[in-house]
């Protein structure tokens, strides 16, 4: 008996041995397989890294769909990395920020640049004629890597395993800062390498400043709700105009709370189909299926591009609001807009509606775009009109804004005068018979013509109209002028 009991206790050390070797095993094996499956997930639905992934391979260089993703950002990091961001999507272009950011540290040689061209015979020997390869090639052919200067070897591997696989390469050594910024600017796509000493380097470059770090839990971002917390921070009440409802409707959302000043969210509508935008010779044009130029309306390039901006951050933070000025004048305005000449033209029209309108018991104006609707003209042109309403608000018993009186309006671009059409809301009958419609119409001249732009741009973007051509000359336009008060 005792020796039976021997036995099974030798047996038990054993399997306790084992079962040891196991989680020790456990241990090492998992957070790699682990690592494994973050650095390939999503890769084989990726033309780019899919193709080159065995080759760096070979080369000790591993790629990943999502250098963000929990599972290895913060983990150590052992070899280098080519991989995008979940924040960088395609088609998300640098802002005017980014740009200047990326080219300062570009010419201070603190980073570099790789252009990955496919399906392009493009010879890097002529980087001019590259550059109009690039412009003209598809958005899904445009690829960019940004790597610190310490991974300029890992750069020049990624760059030969992407030739002997047809990519067309472009190495921005050397180049001027104008060039290299020229290909950033218009990359469609924009990725990075990582590594230990990229990830030490301070930047203010966005794609490098993402290096390390996780996306949010349950998210696929760096940021609170697709980043709209972080950049509305300093910004107008976030809200979208349609949710102050119409004549029929009334305000669909309790967070709505009185809201004023200036609010434009249309999307216009073209009577053609536009196949691109370019900038040239200081102006933007159309370029329909044909190929045929469209000239817009004349207006200041600077404003233009204020304008342009403001749609970005619009479309970003989900917010139409630009500027409200509070009960004690103080003022806040889109940071798209903010001291700019148009930010503060637009600062003063808030300011008009009560001094034309002065016996309403209410506490808030709003101006705001209810239809854009551009229209072929002579001359290959295009002009447009613009519908909007002058509202004067307040909150009921619920603290929701309610619409007191409407003033509706039609502006015409092309003649610049805006034409009174009608009044609604339950106290209309309490503006006064000699009130200077037209007097109002013409103070909100400037809104009406910018609201314009601003739907045609969003039209624009929600087409997702290719804008190569001129793009980095119209990025770096200067569109700065009179400060915004912060009071008014």
């Amino acid at each position: 008996m005792p020796n039976k009991i021997k036995a099974m206790m030798n047996v038990l050390t054993m399997l306790k041995n084992e079962l040891a070797c196991f989680l020790l095993i456990a241990i090492i094996v998992l957070p790699a397989v682990a690592l494994a499956d973050a650095l390939d997930d999503a890769v084989a639905e990726d033309s780019l890294l899919a193709t080159m992934a065995e080759a760096l391979n070979a080369y000790d260089i591993d790629v990943a769909y999502n250098l963000n993703d929990r599972s290895l950002a913060r983990g150590r990091i052992s070899r280098p990395r080519l991989g995008r961001f979940p924040d960088i999507p395609l088609n998300r272009y640098a802002t005017s920020a980014e740009l200047i950011a990326w080219e300062l540290e570009f010419a201070a040689g603190e980073i570099g640049g790789l252009v990955l061209l496919g399906n392009s015979t493009a010879d890097s020997a002529n980087q001019s004629d590259f550059l109009q390869s690039w412009l003209q090639a598809t958005s899904s052919d445009r690829q960019f890597v940004t790597f610190f200067t310490e991974d300029d070897e890992v750069a020049e591997k990624i760059g030969s395993v992407a030739s002997d696989y047809g990519y067309a390469v472009l190495s921005l050594n050397g180049a001027s800062a104008e060039l290299a910024g020229n290909f950033y600017a218009t990359a469609a796509q924009r990725l990075a390498i990582d590594s230990r000493e990229a990830r030490r380097y301070r930047t203010e470059v966005t794609e490098l400043s993402f290096l390390g770090e996780r996306v949010r839990r349950n998210s696929n971002s760096l940021f609170r709700e697709g980043n709209q917390d972080r950049l509305a921070r300093n910004e107008p009440s976030v809200f979208l105009k349609e949710t102050l409802g119409d004549e029929f409707n009334q305000s669909t959302i309790r967070e709505i709370i009185v809201p004023g000043g200036v609010a434009l969210g249309e999307t216009a509508r073209l009577p053609l189909e536009i196949n691109s935008l370019r900038f040239a010779n200081g102006s933007l044009s159309l370029l329909d299926a044909e190929d045929t130029e469209w000239r817009l309306p004349n207006l200041s390039i600077k404003t233009i591009k204020a304008l342009f901006d403001f749609v970005e951050r619009s479309e970003t933070i989900q917010s139409d609001a630009i500027v409200d000025i509070d009960e004690n004048r103080r003022v806040k305005m889109s940071s798209a807009l903010r001291d700019t000449d148009v930010g503060y033209e637009i600062l003063h029209a808030d300011t008009m509606p009560f001094e034309y309108v002065p016996n309403l018991d209410v506490t808030k104006s709003v101006v705001i775009d209810t239809a854009v609707d551009w229209e072929l003209a002579a001359a290959q042109r295009l002009e447009f009109e613009t519908d909007y309403e002058v509202r004067f608000l307040s909150a009921d018993n619920m603290r929701i804004a309610q619409t007191r009186v409407a003033m509706e309006y039609e502006y015409s671009s092309s003649l610049d005068i805006s034409e009174y059409r009608d009044a609604w809301g339950r106290e209309v009958r309490r503006l006064r018979e000699n009130l200077d419609y037209s007097g109002l119409g013409k103070s909100m001249g400037k809104v009406a013509n910018y609201a314009g732009w601003i739907a045609l741009f969003r039209k624009l973007k929600a087409d997702q109209v290719p804008f190569v051509q001129g793009r980095y000359e119209f990025m770096k336009i200067d569109k700065t002028g009179q400060l915004t008060p912060s009071r008014y």
